[in-house]
Protein backbone atom coordinates (compact mmCIF):
# COMPACT_ATOMS: atom_id res chain seq x y z
CA UNK A 1 0.00 0.00 0.00
CA UNK A 2 2.93 2.51 -0.59
CA UNK A 3 0.39 3.97 -2.83
CA UNK A 4 0.06 7.03 -1.19
CA UNK A 5 3.63 8.24 -0.69
CA UNK A 6 5.61 11.65 -2.07
CA UNK A 7 8.66 13.78 -3.79
CA UNK A 8 9.35 17.47 -4.15
CA UNK A 9 8.23 21.41 -4.18
CA UNK A 10 8.50 24.01 -6.48
CA UNK A 11 7.22 27.52 -7.97
CA UNK A 12 4.43 27.74 -10.96
CA UNK A 13 6.41 28.38 -14.49
CA UNK A 14 4.56 30.42 -17.05
CA UNK A 15 5.91 29.19 -20.57
CA UNK A 16 8.50 31.68 -20.55
CA UNK A 17 10.31 30.90 -17.45
CA UNK A 18 10.94 26.76 -19.13
CA UNK A 19 11.18 28.33 -22.43
CA UNK A 20 9.58 30.79 -24.50
CA UNK A 21 6.84 29.11 -26.48
CA UNK A 22 8.15 30.02 -29.81
CA UNK A 23 11.61 28.34 -28.81
CA UNK A 24 9.31 25.43 -27.71
CA UNK A 25 7.71 24.88 -30.89
CA UNK A 26 11.61 25.25 -32.63
CA UNK A 27 12.84 22.34 -29.86
CA UNK A 28 10.09 20.08 -30.70
CA UNK A 29 10.02 20.72 -34.62
CA UNK A 30 12.36 17.81 -36.65
CA UNK A 31 13.63 19.64 -39.36
CA UNK A 32 13.93 16.74 -40.90
CA UNK A 33 10.88 15.16 -40.44
CA UNK A 34 8.01 17.12 -40.50
CA UNK A 35 5.41 14.09 -41.13
CA UNK A 36 2.62 13.68 -38.01
CA UNK A 37 3.92 11.00 -35.94
CA UNK A 38 1.53 8.93 -33.85
CA UNK A 39 2.26 8.39 -30.41
CA UNK A 40 0.73 5.37 -28.74
CA UNK A 41 0.37 5.51 -24.93
CA UNK A 42 -0.67 2.54 -23.01
CA UNK A 43 -2.57 3.51 -19.83
CA UNK A 44 -3.54 1.90 -16.71
CA UNK A 45 -7.37 1.66 -15.93
CA UNK A 46 -10.65 3.10 -17.38
CA UNK A 47 -10.70 5.00 -20.08
CA UNK A 48 -12.78 8.55 -19.41
CA UNK A 49 -15.52 9.41 -20.41
CA UNK A 50 -14.68 12.75 -22.78
CA UNK A 51 -11.26 11.09 -23.68
CA UNK A 52 -11.72 11.42 -27.57
CA UNK A 53 -12.93 14.97 -27.58
CA UNK A 54 -10.03 15.46 -25.49
CA UNK A 55 -7.45 14.03 -27.52
CA UNK A 56 -8.59 15.38 -30.64
CA UNK A 57 -8.07 19.09 -28.87
CA UNK A 58 -4.83 18.10 -27.46
CA UNK A 59 -3.65 16.96 -31.11
CA UNK A 60 -4.97 20.03 -32.33
CA UNK A 61 -3.55 21.91 -30.27
CA UNK A 62 0.07 20.18 -30.51
CA UNK A 63 -0.36 20.86 -34.16
CA UNK A 64 -1.06 24.28 -33.69
CA UNK A 65 1.87 24.85 -31.80
CA UNK A 66 4.35 23.14 -34.75
CA UNK A 67 4.76 20.01 -32.61
CA UNK A 68 4.19 17.14 -35.49
CA UNK A 69 2.88 14.44 -33.45
CA UNK A 70 -0.66 12.96 -32.19
CA UNK A 71 -1.12 10.68 -29.26
CA UNK A 72 -3.67 7.44 -28.94
CA UNK A 73 -4.71 6.60 -25.74
CA UNK A 74 -5.00 2.82 -25.15
CA UNK A 75 -6.55 2.21 -21.54
CA UNK A 76 -6.38 -1.41 -20.01
CA UNK A 77 -7.75 -2.11 -16.91
CA UNK A 78 -5.94 -2.45 -13.75
CA UNK A 79 -6.26 -5.97 -13.31
CA UNK A 80 -4.99 -7.20 -16.52
CA UNK A 81 -2.86 -4.12 -16.94
CA UNK A 82 0.63 -5.76 -16.12
CA UNK A 83 -0.11 -8.76 -18.20
CA UNK A 84 -1.05 -6.77 -20.95
CA UNK A 85 2.10 -4.30 -21.13
CA UNK A 86 4.16 -7.44 -20.30
CA UNK A 87 2.95 -9.12 -23.02
CA UNK A 88 3.68 -6.31 -25.69
CA UNK A 89 6.62 -6.03 -24.59
CA UNK A 90 8.14 -9.50 -25.21
CA UNK A 91 6.16 -9.85 -28.80
CA UNK A 92 7.34 -6.92 -29.85
CA UNK A 93 4.43 -4.55 -30.46
CA UNK A 94 4.68 -2.06 -31.57
CA UNK A 95 3.56 1.35 -29.56
CA UNK A 96 5.36 4.50 -27.69
CA UNK A 97 5.02 5.26 -24.49
CA UNK A 98 3.81 3.55 -20.68
CA UNK A 99 3.99 4.46 -17.06
CA UNK A 100 6.44 2.53 -14.86
CA UNK A 101 5.83 2.50 -11.28
CA UNK A 102 8.77 1.82 -9.32
CA UNK A 103 7.13 -0.18 -6.35
CA UNK A 104 5.29 -1.73 -8.92
CA UNK A 105 8.12 -3.13 -11.24
CA UNK A 106 10.75 -0.79 -11.78
CA UNK A 107 13.10 0.86 -14.19
CA UNK A 108 15.88 -1.63 -13.60
CA UNK A 109 13.66 -4.39 -14.09
CA UNK A 110 12.09 -3.23 -17.84
CA UNK A 111 16.08 -2.21 -18.45
CA UNK A 112 17.29 -5.55 -18.14
CA UNK A 113 14.79 -7.13 -20.31
CA UNK A 114 16.10 -4.57 -23.08
CA UNK A 115 12.47 -3.67 -23.08
CA UNK A 116 13.02 0.00 -23.42
CA UNK A 117 14.66 2.50 -25.83
CA UNK A 118 17.55 4.23 -25.18
CA UNK A 119 16.31 8.11 -25.07
CA UNK A 120 19.51 9.95 -23.86
CA UNK A 121 19.94 11.81 -27.27
CA UNK A 122 15.85 12.32 -27.86
CA UNK A 123 15.77 14.02 -24.52
CA UNK A 124 19.40 16.04 -25.31
CA UNK A 125 17.20 17.76 -28.98
CA UNK A 126 13.91 17.94 -27.85
CA UNK A 127 13.60 17.87 -24.41
CA UNK A 128 14.35 21.08 -23.14
CA UNK A 129 11.57 21.94 -20.92
CA UNK A 130 11.40 17.98 -19.38
CA UNK A 131 14.73 18.91 -18.25
CA UNK A 132 14.08 22.10 -17.07
CA UNK A 133 11.61 20.85 -14.61
CA UNK A 134 12.70 18.28 -13.47
CA UNK A 135 16.00 18.82 -10.70
CA UNK A 136 18.66 16.07 -11.65
CA UNK A 137 17.83 14.24 -9.06
CA UNK A 138 14.67 13.01 -10.75
CA UNK A 139 16.83 13.08 -14.52
CA UNK A 140 18.85 10.59 -13.03
CA UNK A 141 16.13 8.30 -11.56
CA UNK A 142 15.11 8.00 -15.41
CA UNK A 143 19.02 6.62 -16.09
CA UNK A 144 20.24 2.94 -15.76
CA UNK A 145 23.86 2.82 -16.74
CA UNK A 146 24.09 6.86 -17.66
CA UNK A 147 21.70 6.14 -20.23
CA UNK A 148 18.11 7.66 -20.15
CA UNK A 149 15.23 5.17 -20.47
CA UNK A 150 12.75 7.02 -18.95
CA UNK A 151 10.94 10.76 -18.38
CA UNK A 152 10.45 11.39 -14.94
CA UNK A 153 6.79 12.71 -13.12
CA UNK A 154 7.69 14.79 -10.26
CA UNK A 155 4.26 14.59 -9.03
CA UNK A 156 4.57 14.34 -5.01
CA UNK A 157 6.73 14.42 -1.79
CA UNK A 158 7.85 10.73 -1.99
CA UNK A 159 9.52 10.87 1.42
CA UNK A 160 5.76 9.68 3.91
CA UNK A 161 6.62 6.23 2.88
CA UNK A 162 5.90 4.67 6.54
CA UNK A 163 2.88 7.03 7.69
CA UNK A 164 -0.72 7.00 7.12
CA UNK A 165 -4.03 9.27 6.49
CA UNK A 166 -6.75 8.05 9.11
CA UNK A 167 -10.51 8.70 9.20
CA UNK A 168 -11.30 11.14 12.23
CA UNK A 169 -15.00 10.82 11.57
CA UNK A 170 -15.52 7.03 11.67
CA UNK A 171 -12.98 7.49 15.22
CA UNK A 172 -15.54 9.34 16.65
CA UNK A 173 -18.74 7.75 15.41
CA UNK A 174 -17.35 5.09 17.53
CA UNK A 175 -16.47 7.16 20.24
CA UNK A 176 -12.44 7.48 20.29
CA UNK A 177 -11.79 10.89 21.03
CA UNK A 178 -7.99 10.89 20.42
CA UNK A 179 -6.32 9.81 17.24
CA UNK A 180 -3.28 6.91 18.26
CA UNK A 181 -0.11 7.83 18.71
CA UNK A 182 1.66 4.21 18.39
CA UNK A 183 0.60 1.33 16.38
CA UNK A 184 -0.88 -0.56 19.72
CA UNK A 185 -3.15 2.71 20.10
CA UNK A 186 -4.28 2.26 16.16
CA UNK A 187 -4.75 -1.29 16.31
CA UNK A 188 -6.81 -1.22 19.13
CA UNK A 189 -8.72 1.30 17.58
CA UNK A 190 -9.43 -0.61 14.66
CA UNK A 191 -10.18 -3.75 16.77
CA UNK A 192 -13.03 -1.37 18.51
CA UNK A 193 -14.13 -0.13 14.78
CA UNK A 194 -14.43 -3.52 13.83
CA UNK A 195 -16.72 -4.86 16.48
CA UNK A 196 -19.15 -1.96 16.55
CA UNK A 197 -19.09 -1.81 12.67
CA UNK A 198 -22.83 -1.01 11.70
CA UNK A 199 -22.20 -0.35 8.11
CA UNK A 200 -22.62 -3.56 4.84
CA UNK A 201 -18.97 -3.64 4.44
CA UNK A 202 -16.24 -4.12 7.46
CA UNK A 203 -13.58 -1.02 7.25
CA UNK A 204 -10.89 -3.88 6.31
CA UNK A 205 -7.21 -2.26 5.88
CA UNK A 206 -6.90 -1.46 2.22
CA UNK A 207 -4.10 -3.59 1.16
CA UNK A 208 -3.84 -5.53 -2.63
CA UNK A 209 -2.28 -8.64 -1.29
CA UNK A 210 -1.20 -10.09 -4.52
CA UNK A 211 1.69 -7.50 -4.53
CA UNK A 212 2.22 -6.89 -0.92
CA UNK A 213 5.75 -7.12 0.03
CA UNK A 214 6.05 -4.90 3.08
CA UNK A 215 3.73 -3.93 5.81
CA UNK A 216 5.13 -0.53 6.08
CA UNK A 217 3.00 1.60 8.71
CA UNK A 218 5.20 0.96 11.66
CA UNK A 219 8.34 1.20 9.73
CA UNK A 220 9.74 4.76 11.02
CA UNK A 221 9.80 3.30 14.67
CA UNK A 222 12.43 0.41 14.24
CA UNK A 223 15.98 0.40 15.53
CA UNK A 224 17.15 0.51 11.59
CA UNK A 225 15.09 3.59 10.48
CA UNK A 226 15.73 5.81 8.34
CA UNK A 227 16.00 2.75 5.79
CA UNK A 228 14.88 1.98 1.86
CA UNK A 229 13.26 -0.76 0.55
CA UNK A 230 14.49 -1.12 -3.47
CA UNK A 231 13.08 -3.51 -6.06
CA UNK A 232 11.04 -4.89 -3.28
CA UNK A 233 14.32 -6.51 -2.02
CA UNK A 234 17.79 -4.20 -1.34
CA UNK A 235 17.65 -2.94 2.09
CA UNK A 236 19.34 0.28 1.94
CA UNK A 237 20.28 2.20 5.75
CA UNK A 238 21.52 5.83 5.74
CA UNK A 239 25.12 4.90 6.02
CA UNK A 240 24.80 3.02 2.83
CA UNK A 241 24.33 -0.67 4.05
CA UNK A 242 23.21 -2.32 1.59
CA UNK A 243 21.66 -6.25 2.71
CA UNK A 244 18.42 -8.26 1.62
CA UNK A 245 15.25 -7.32 3.42
CA UNK A 246 13.54 -10.18 3.51
CA UNK A 247 16.69 -11.04 6.22
CA UNK A 248 16.45 -8.34 8.24
CA UNK A 249 14.49 -7.76 11.54
CA UNK A 250 12.16 -4.77 10.25
CA UNK A 251 10.75 -7.31 7.68
CA UNK A 252 10.23 -9.97 10.66
CA UNK A 253 8.57 -7.25 12.41
CA UNK A 254 6.55 -6.34 9.45
CA UNK A 255 5.35 -9.63 9.04
CA UNK A 256 4.27 -9.74 13.09
CA UNK A 257 2.43 -6.51 12.87
CA UNK A 258 0.25 -8.29 9.61
CA UNK A 259 -0.20 -11.02 11.39
CA UNK A 260 -1.63 -9.28 14.52
CA UNK A 261 -4.21 -7.36 12.46
CA UNK A 262 -5.03 -10.35 10.03
CA UNK A 263 -6.03 -12.22 13.36
CA UNK A 264 -7.80 -9.19 14.82
CA UNK A 265 -9.66 -9.02 12.05
CA UNK A 266 -8.47 -5.85 10.68
CA UNK A 267 -6.95 -7.31 7.33
CA UNK A 268 -9.51 -9.16 5.12
CA UNK A 269 -8.85 -13.06 5.25
CA UNK A 270 -9.41 -12.72 1.67
CA UNK A 271 -6.48 -10.00 0.88
CA UNK A 272 -4.05 -12.32 -1.24
CA UNK A 273 -7.36 -12.45 -3.55
CA UNK A 274 -8.65 -9.10 -3.80
CA UNK A 275 -8.79 -7.54 -6.89
CA UNK A 276 -7.41 -3.90 -7.99
CA UNK A 277 -10.99 -3.08 -8.65
CA UNK A 278 -12.43 -4.21 -5.58
CA UNK A 279 -9.75 -2.45 -3.30
CA UNK A 280 -11.07 0.72 -5.89
CA UNK A 281 -14.51 -0.14 -5.25
CA UNK A 282 -13.96 -0.19 -1.36
CA UNK A 283 -11.79 3.37 -0.96
CA UNK A 284 -14.45 4.95 -3.44
CA UNK A 285 -17.45 3.41 -0.68
CA UNK A 286 -15.56 4.96 2.12
CA UNK A 287 -15.75 2.14 4.10
CA UNK A 288 -12.08 2.27 5.47
CA UNK A 289 -10.31 3.89 8.74
CA UNK A 290 -6.59 3.96 7.25
CA UNK A 291 -4.78 4.35 4.22
CA UNK A 292 -7.01 5.86 1.49
CA UNK A 293 -6.06 9.67 2.22
CA UNK A 294 -6.09 10.32 -1.62
CA UNK A 295 -9.22 9.78 -2.80
CA UNK A 296 -11.80 11.96 -3.91
CA UNK A 297 -14.66 12.48 -1.11
CA UNK A 298 -17.31 13.17 -3.39
CA UNK A 299 -17.42 9.36 -4.28
CA UNK A 300 -17.91 8.55 -0.62
CA UNK A 301 -20.63 10.65 -0.06
CA UNK A 302 -23.10 8.53 -0.82
CA UNK A 303 -22.26 6.09 2.52
CA UNK A 304 -21.39 9.60 4.24
CA UNK A 305 -23.11 12.58 3.15
CA UNK A 306 -21.58 14.51 6.30
CA UNK A 307 -17.93 13.45 5.69
CA UNK A 308 -15.68 16.54 5.04
CA UNK A 309 -12.07 16.85 3.80
CA UNK A 310 -11.29 18.05 7.26
CA UNK A 311 -11.90 14.41 8.47
CA UNK A 312 -8.86 13.13 8.01
CA UNK A 313 -5.40 13.21 10.05
CA UNK A 314 -1.84 12.02 9.39
CA UNK A 315 -0.51 9.39 11.73
CA UNK A 316 3.30 9.60 12.39
CA UNK A 317 4.23 7.04 14.98
CA UNK A 318 8.38 8.56 14.89
CA UNK A 319 7.94 12.34 14.03
CA UNK A 320 11.17 12.80 16.18
CA UNK A 321 12.72 10.79 13.66
CA UNK A 322 13.04 12.15 9.47
CA UNK A 323 11.33 10.78 6.50
CA UNK A 324 13.19 9.60 3.74
CA UNK A 325 13.24 9.99 0.26
CA UNK A 326 13.67 6.33 -1.37
CA UNK A 327 14.30 6.94 -4.75
CA UNK A 328 14.34 10.67 -6.90
CA UNK A 329 10.24 9.64 -8.23
CA UNK A 330 8.21 6.67 -8.15
CA UNK A 331 6.73 7.44 -12.03
CA UNK A 332 8.00 7.92 -14.52
CA UNK A 333 6.90 7.53 -19.00
CA UNK A 334 9.48 4.98 -21.01
CA UNK A 335 9.32 4.37 -25.14
CA UNK A 336 9.63 0.45 -25.81
CA UNK A 337 12.26 -0.47 -27.27
CA UNK A 338 9.49 -1.56 -30.46
CA UNK A 339 8.97 1.87 -30.85
CA UNK A 340 9.84 3.16 -34.53
CA UNK A 341 9.84 6.83 -33.61
CA UNK A 342 10.93 7.19 -29.44
CA UNK A 343 11.72 10.87 -30.13
CA UNK A 344 8.00 11.68 -30.88
CA UNK A 345 6.77 10.42 -27.40
CA UNK A 346 9.97 12.75 -26.09
CA UNK A 347 8.11 15.56 -27.99
CA UNK A 348 4.81 15.04 -27.00
CA UNK A 349 5.04 14.78 -22.91
CA UNK A 350 8.20 17.94 -23.60
CA UNK A 351 5.13 20.04 -25.10
CA UNK A 352 3.26 18.87 -22.11
CA UNK A 353 5.54 20.91 -19.97
CA UNK A 354 6.01 23.56 -22.17
CA UNK A 355 3.23 25.71 -20.31
CA UNK A 356 -0.20 25.70 -18.13
CA UNK A 357 -2.41 25.84 -20.67
CA UNK A 358 -0.79 22.77 -22.23
CA UNK A 359 -0.65 20.97 -18.88
CA UNK A 360 -3.60 21.80 -18.04
CA UNK A 361 -5.02 20.62 -20.91
CA UNK A 362 -3.45 17.08 -21.03
CA UNK A 363 -4.03 16.63 -17.55
CA UNK A 364 -7.57 17.81 -16.72
CA UNK A 365 -9.48 18.39 -20.53
CA UNK A 366 -11.46 21.23 -21.14
CA UNK A 367 -11.37 24.13 -18.41
CA UNK A 368 -15.55 24.35 -17.64
CA UNK A 369 -16.55 21.41 -19.27
CA UNK A 370 -14.14 18.88 -17.24
CA UNK A 371 -13.29 20.59 -14.54
CA UNK A 372 -13.18 24.12 -13.09
CA UNK A 373 -9.77 25.83 -11.89
CA UNK A 374 -9.76 27.46 -8.50
CA UNK A 375 -6.80 29.03 -5.85
CA UNK A 376 -7.88 27.87 -2.62
CA UNK A 377 -6.80 29.70 0.63
CA UNK A 378 -3.44 29.48 0.70
CA UNK A 379 -2.77 30.71 -2.69
CA UNK A 380 -2.62 27.59 -4.59
CA UNK A 381 -3.93 26.82 -7.61
CA UNK A 382 -6.42 24.02 -7.42
CA UNK A 383 -9.53 22.07 -9.70
CA UNK A 384 -13.13 20.76 -9.16
CA UNK A 385 -13.35 17.75 -11.08
CA UNK A 386 -16.71 17.42 -13.34
CA UNK A 387 -18.01 13.99 -12.81
CA UNK A 388 -19.64 11.64 -15.28
CA UNK A 389 -23.26 11.42 -13.42
CA UNK A 390 -23.34 7.94 -14.42
CA UNK A 391 -20.33 6.72 -13.77
CA UNK A 392 -19.64 8.77 -10.60
CA UNK A 393 -15.94 9.39 -11.81
CA UNK A 394 -14.41 12.46 -13.89
CA UNK A 395 -15.65 13.15 -17.26
CA UNK A 396 -12.00 13.41 -17.76
CA UNK A 397 -8.58 13.85 -16.26
CA UNK A 398 -5.42 12.24 -16.70
CA UNK A 399 -3.94 11.04 -13.73
CA UNK A 400 -1.12 12.95 -12.05
CA UNK A 401 0.50 10.76 -10.67
CA UNK A 402 1.64 9.18 -14.35
CA UNK A 403 2.92 12.90 -15.55
CA UNK A 404 1.85 15.34 -13.11
CA UNK A 405 4.56 17.82 -12.17
CA UNK A 406 4.47 20.46 -9.15
CA UNK A 407 5.35 23.16 -10.91
CA UNK A 408 2.17 22.94 -12.77
CA UNK A 409 -0.33 20.62 -10.71
CA UNK A 410 -3.39 21.60 -9.64
CA UNK A 411 -4.35 19.22 -6.82
CA UNK A 412 -7.89 18.65 -6.70
CA UNK A 413 -10.50 20.45 -4.31
CA UNK A 414 -12.62 17.16 -2.60
CA UNK A 415 -9.33 15.70 -1.94
CA UNK A 416 -8.62 15.10 2.10
CA UNK A 417 -6.96 18.27 3.47
CA UNK A 418 -4.32 16.74 5.55
CA UNK A 419 -3.34 14.18 2.08
CA UNK A 420 -2.92 17.74 -0.24
CA UNK A 421 -0.75 19.26 2.32
CA UNK A 422 1.64 16.39 3.20
CA UNK A 423 1.86 14.87 -0.62
CA UNK A 424 2.15 18.08 -2.46
CA UNK A 425 4.99 20.49 -0.17
CA UNK A 426 8.51 19.50 -0.25
CA UNK A 427 9.47 18.19 3.16
CA UNK A 428 12.75 20.18 4.22
CA UNK A 429 13.17 17.71 7.03
CA UNK A 430 13.64 14.69 4.92
CA UNK A 431 16.59 13.13 4.22
CA UNK A 432 17.41 11.20 1.02
CA UNK A 433 18.31 7.74 0.36
CA UNK A 434 21.77 7.28 -0.22
CA UNK A 435 20.67 5.24 -3.49
CA UNK A 436 18.27 7.87 -4.30
CA UNK A 437 20.37 9.18 -7.70
CA UNK A 438 21.67 5.19 -8.23
CA UNK A 439 19.46 2.84 -10.32
CA UNK A 440 20.59 -0.24 -10.31
CA UNK A 441 21.49 -2.57 -13.77
CA UNK A 442 20.27 -5.52 -13.60
CA UNK A 443 21.72 -7.04 -16.95
CA UNK A 444 24.85 -9.04 -15.49
CA UNK A 445 22.23 -11.15 -13.54
CA UNK A 446 19.76 -10.55 -15.20
CA UNK A 447 18.37 -14.72 -14.76
CA UNK A 448 18.69 -14.52 -11.15
CA UNK A 449 17.11 -11.00 -11.18
CA UNK A 450 13.88 -12.28 -12.91
CA UNK A 451 13.77 -15.56 -11.20
CA UNK A 452 14.03 -14.00 -7.75
CA UNK A 453 11.46 -11.25 -8.57
CA UNK A 454 9.30 -14.62 -9.59
CA UNK A 455 10.00 -16.48 -5.95
CA UNK A 456 9.55 -13.37 -4.46
CA UNK A 457 5.79 -12.60 -6.08
CA UNK A 458 4.97 -16.05 -4.96
CA UNK A 459 6.30 -16.36 -1.68
CA UNK A 460 6.01 -13.04 0.27
CA UNK A 461 2.20 -11.69 -0.36
CA UNK A 462 1.54 -14.72 2.28
CA UNK A 463 3.78 -13.53 4.80
CA UNK A 464 3.40 -9.65 4.24
CA UNK A 465 -0.50 -9.45 4.77
CA UNK A 466 -0.55 -12.03 7.70
CA UNK A 467 -2.41 -14.49 5.60
CA UNK A 468 0.23 -16.94 6.99
CA UNK A 469 2.72 -17.04 10.24
CA UNK A 470 6.22 -15.84 9.52
CA UNK A 471 7.86 -18.26 11.73
CA UNK A 472 6.24 -21.26 9.55
CA UNK A 473 6.31 -19.71 6.39
CA UNK A 474 9.83 -17.94 6.46
CA UNK A 475 12.71 -20.70 6.75
CA UNK A 476 10.99 -22.25 2.97
CA UNK A 477 10.61 -18.87 1.68
CA UNK A 478 14.27 -17.88 2.11
CA UNK A 479 15.24 -21.54 0.97
CA UNK A 480 13.56 -20.59 -2.66
CA UNK A 481 14.75 -16.93 -2.80
CA UNK A 482 19.12 -18.23 -2.05
CA UNK A 483 17.91 -21.26 -4.64
CA UNK A 484 16.62 -18.41 -7.09
CA UNK A 485 20.20 -16.47 -6.69
CA UNK A 486 19.25 -13.83 -4.39
CA UNK A 487 22.81 -13.15 -2.96
CA UNK A 488 24.41 -12.75 -6.20
CA UNK A 489 21.41 -10.09 -7.18
CA UNK A 490 22.14 -8.07 -3.68
CA UNK A 491 26.31 -8.52 -3.81
CA UNK A 492 25.72 -7.14 -7.88
CA UNK A 493 23.71 -4.34 -6.87
CA UNK A 494 26.29 -3.35 -3.59
CA UNK A 495 29.29 -3.22 -6.68
CA UNK A 496 27.23 -1.16 -8.75
CA UNK A 497 26.46 1.06 -6.05
CA UNK A 498 30.17 1.68 -4.57
CA UNK A 499 31.33 1.89 -8.04
CA UNK A 500 28.88 4.95 -8.39
CA UNK A 501 29.89 6.62 -5.66
CA UNK A 502 33.62 6.66 -6.88
CA UNK A 503 32.54 8.91 -9.78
Amino acid sequence: MKKQIALVLALLMTCGVVSSCSSNSKANTSKKNTALETVKYVVPGDTPTDLAAVTKLINDKMAADGVHVAVQFQYYPWDSFDQKLNLMLSTGEEFDLFQIMNDRTSLSNYASRGALSDITSDISQYGSNIKAINPNIMMKSGQVGGKQYAIPADWFESSITSQTFIRTDILHKYGITDLPTNFQQLTDDYVTVMKKWTGPQKPYYPILGQSAFSFSINEKTYSEWPFTVIDKMFMVTQDGTISDYFESNAFKQDCANARLWYKDGIISSDAITVTNDQLTNQLNSGDWLTGGGGNNIATMLKNYPDLKTTDFAYVDFASDKPNVRPYGTRNMNAVPAASKHPDAAVKMVNWVYANQANYDLFMYGRKGVDYTPSIDSTGRQVRTSIIDPAKKTPLYSFQDWMMGNMKFERPEIGVPDTYNKEIYNFDKTAVNSPVAEFTFDATPVQTKYTDVQTTLTAVIPQMATGSVDYATAYPAALKKLKAAGIDDVINEYKAQYEKSKGK
